[in-house]
């Protein structure tokens, strides 16, 4: 039977590796195994993203963050950090995992198993 299932991808070998990515800034863009990744750090949590605003497909790389919502610069929509949501529409939202010192995303995926 045809089911979603969490599949989680290597994203970094260590969490140093992706504190420091964001020094000085809030937002960071990943190339990852599906696509681009907005990496968002927020009083000191991270949330991860697909790098498209789903009102006209914009890229997020430069968005903005006010008080727990990522915003577009294009045209000011906010969406929530904690479940993308937001003007009716929702970004897709990924986890993330740190295992024995490694950083995962985890991204749903269709699976028969």
């Amino acid at each position: 039977m045809l089911s979603k299932k969490l599949k989680w991808y290597p994203l970094f070998e260590s969490q140093q590796e992706l504190d420091e990515l964001f020094i000085g800034k809030h937002a960071v863009v990943h190339r990852s195994m599906f696509g681009e990744a907005l990496l968002v750090k927020d009083n000191g949590n991270y949330y991860a993203f697909k790098n498209k605003c789903p009102h006209q497909n914009k890229p997020l790389n430069d968005c903005e963050l006010n008080e727990g919502h990522i915003v577009c610069v294009y045209h000011r929509y906010q969406f929530s950090l904690e479940d993308g949501k937001g003007h009716g529409m929702c970004l897709d939202k990924y986890q993330i995992k740190t295992e024995e010192g490694r950083v995962f995303l985890g991204k749903e995926v269709w699976s028969l198993f």
